[in-house]
């Protein structure tokens, strides 16, 4: 680019006209014409002042496209500091969740015993590895593992399930409306996390190819025989008040949540494909 194309430039996104330009250097129209189509060449005291007044400097003036590439690759050198930056934050964050984790673990193991150390210390002990682990969304994730050591204490602290707000209209005040109220709470919160997922995830859309669309639907229908009766009827020989049968019963729920959560945010993004493939 030379200098009357870059003075085209920067007069055209000031939306200045000839004239104007013409007026505010002191020169007539036709030379402002002249310098844009390379028929002649500002003199050294008209580029000091289109230099002043583009607020651009003599070198990116004479040279244009080349210094222009130059401030452009300076911009993108910018967000790698910022990437390593976050990574240098996520990885204090860490550090601080699984320090802490650790000493509560400690703290309540001499007070208490080893497994109710543990247990509160998991919360802050998965979210370090988690920061460790994923360098994208470890707030989701985070969010997710939350969840999910709720559902487990509940499940085996109080017998608390997402399966109790299904007798929402049958439930009578022996039974406790607390545990109710706690079970739609889990389930409200498991929505919401959700929804959040997958409004996150279809902004990167799968293109709806075979090889991703013969495998989402055989997602599907492993989840579809999962909801039915068949994966419990399995379980029956087993002993209903043992603890392997209680960790199977909910293990097949985790697997069930998990897959259709997988499945939906997956099914989403490749929605979103088919959309952007038809504009």
């Amino acid at each position: 680019m030379n200098v009357g194309q870059t003075i085209n430039r920067l007069r055209t996104a000031r939306r200045m006209s000839q004239g104007d330009l013409a007026d505010a250097l002191e020169v007539s129209r036709q030379s402002i014409s002249k310098w844009e189509t390379g028929a002649s060449v500002p003199e050294l005291e008209k580029l000091v002042k289109l230099a002043e007044l583009f607020d651009v400097s003599l070198d990116e003036l004479v040279r244009g496209e080349d210094a222009e590439k130059a401030a452009q690759a300076e911009q993108s050198a910018a967000p790698v500091q910022v990437v390593v930056r976050e990574g240098v934050g996520r990885k204090t964050v860490a550090l601080v969740l699984l320090c802490f984790g650790g000493l509560v673990c400690l703290l309540l193991t001499v007070m208490g015993g080893f497994f109710g150390g543990l247990l509160f210390a998991s919360p802050f002990l998965v979210c370090g590895v988690i920061c460790l682990v994923f360098a994208k969304n470890t707030g989701l994730w985070c969010a997710w593992a939350l969840l999910f050591l709720t559902d487990v204490y509940l499940r085996y602290a109080t017998g608390i399930t997402w399966g109790l707000t299904a007798l929402t209209f049958v439930y009578e005040p022996s039974m406790n409306y607390m545990r109710l109220l706690i079970a739609w709470a889990g389930l409200l919160c498991f929505i919401a996390l959700f929804v959040v997922t997958i409004l996150h995830f279809r902004k990167k859309p799968i293109a709806p190819t075979r090889k991703v669309v013969v495998p989402l639907a055989v997602g599907w229908v492993i989840c579809l025989l999962l909801h039915t009766p068949l994966p419990t009827m399995a379980l029956f020989p087993l002993d209903p008040f043992s603890f392997a049968a209680n960790f199977l019963f909910h293990l097949l729920d985790w697997i069930k949540i998990a897959l259709f959560a997988v499945l939906a945010v997956f099914t989403a993004r490749v929605i979103c494909g088919w959309q952007e493939s038809r504009k």
